[in-house]
């Protein structure tokens, strides 16, 4: 086998990007692909596997019955997730049937990326040790009081529905405490762009040194 080859098979060095609800994880994932790198987004999977035909919908389907496949063959978002907040033990089932296709369709994803290296983008990054494959996390971090005053812009929502948001997830102490890097990402577009292109060049040498 050649050099080029042994070359061309090296995994990537996967940065994991994570953040709160309205912290501008999507901004920020936006920018580092114009600057070439690529994204692996797993909420963009999770709503890719239960598309109609996938087995994951099927699976859906024979677990929590036919009312929530709508006649389009398409899964009723909202009821689904009215049954799972309502019902701990629903999620449970729900997060079985799903996360391993998701780990899985993302993991083949990236092992496709043939650049230096790659964003894999999980928005409920909890625990680090779930996600072995993963060298580097990013926490995009903004302020409490930023979030609840995008929420409210962003969903037309009351302050208090924006707080519940916030509530229903890992805390901001918690997440921050993953981070191997964070990026604060309230102030300009144009100040967040410049700190996207300084942690570029910064994943780009530790691929290099990966």
């Amino acid at each position: 086998m050649s050099q080029t080859s042994k070359q061309a098979r090296k995994p990537p060095y996967v940065v994991a990007l994570t953040g709160g609800i309205a912290s501008g994880k999507t901004l920020i994932s936006i920018t580092f692909t114009r600057l070439g790198a690529p994204i692996v987004d797993m909420d963009i999977i999770a709503h890719e596997v239960v598309e109609p035909g996938q087995p994951a919908l099927l699976r859906i389907k024979e677990t929590f019955g036919t009312d929530i496949i709508g006649s389009n063959g398409r899964l009723k978002r909202s009821e689904l997730r009215a049954i799972i907040f309502s019902d701990p033990g629903s999620r449970l089932k729900l997060e079985a049937i799903l996360h391993p296709v998701i780990r899985q369709v993302a993991e083949e994803r990236i092992r496709r990326v043939t650049y230096p290296y790659c964003l894999l983008v999980i928005p409920l990054l909890t625990d680090r040790s779930t996600y072995p494959d993963v060298d580097r996390v990013l926490v995009v971090d903004v302020d409490e009081e930023t979030q609840i005053t995008r929420l409210m812009a962003r969903d037309n929502s009351s302050r208090e529905q924006a707080k519940q948001a916030l509530a229903a997830q890992i805390s901001r102490e918690k997440r921050l405490k993953l981070a191997d890097d964070v990026l604060v990402n309230s102030g300009s577009p144009e100040q967040a762009a410049r700190e996207v292109k300084n942690l570029h060049q910064k994943y780009l040498q530790l691929a290099a040194s990966k």
